[in-house]
């Protein structure tokens, strides 16, 4: 129908058509709901017992040395000369190294979670306000899990699955087991309720809560 011709920051030339196609057919989800918590650990962790904990890439804070020698050599650099122009564009493509990865590996998750299950639980997190905390914007950030949300949702409503969004509030302290409040700090890694006996790790128990709510 149209086409869009632009360049980015690094040089690169990028073509967009937009196209009419057949809808994509999905096949039927091998399993039923699932609850999904978010963390820094772990980027998430959800309520299905057979499933493994998702590692997080933190791919900006592996790259974030590479990243700090380019920008030193930008700074270097005379401005409006050809070697800083090049310093800039280096230190760009290093960005959008980041940026394309960490889209892949949001991508693929989103996509397991829709092929496998018909209903998806996750927190409505307001992110703007988590990311006021200065010891752990950086990780949040890296974590993207606005952008994953976002993926999810279009994805699931493309497939036909249900995303429902619920309170995060008490979902890290309440039991999953006995619905009792166990209050943990950040640093306590496992839920241990001594009212019914539940010992698990807490993004687990959160998963679970998630799923209830």
């Amino acid at each position: 129908k149209t086409v869009s011709i632009h360049r980015d920051s690094c040089g690169g030339w990028w073509v967009c058509f937009s196209c009419i196609v057949e809808a994509k057919k999905y096949p039927e989800p091998f399993k039923g709901k699932v609850g999904i918590d978010v963390g820094l650990k772990h980027f998430c962790v959800d309520s299905d017992p057979d499933s493994e904990p998702v590692a997080n890439p933190r791919y900006y804070r592996k790259l974030k040395a590479k990243l700090r020698r380019q920008q030193r050599m930008v700074s270097r650099r005379q401005k409006g000369s050809n070697r800083r122009k090049k310093a800039v564009k280096r230190l760009a493509k290093t960005h959008r190294q980041i940026a394309n990865m960490r889209l892949d590996f949001l991508h693929k998750v989103a996509n397991h979670y829709v092929l496998n299950y018909s209903e998806i639980h996750v927190e409505a997190l307001k992110i703007r306000n988590m990311v006021k905390n200065r010891h752990l914007s950086l990780s949040i950030q890296d974590a993207s899990w606005g952008l994953f949300f976002e993926l999810l949702a279009y994805k699931a409503a493309e497939a036909g699955r249900q995303l429902v969004k619920i309170n995060p509030r008490g979902t890290s302290q309440k039991c999953s087991g006995c619905g009792e409040i166990v209050p943990k700090t950040l640093a306590m890694r496992i839920h241990s309720c001594k009212v019914c006996g539940l010992d698990i790790d807490r993004d687990e128990n959160a998963a679970r809560n998630i799923l209830a709510g």
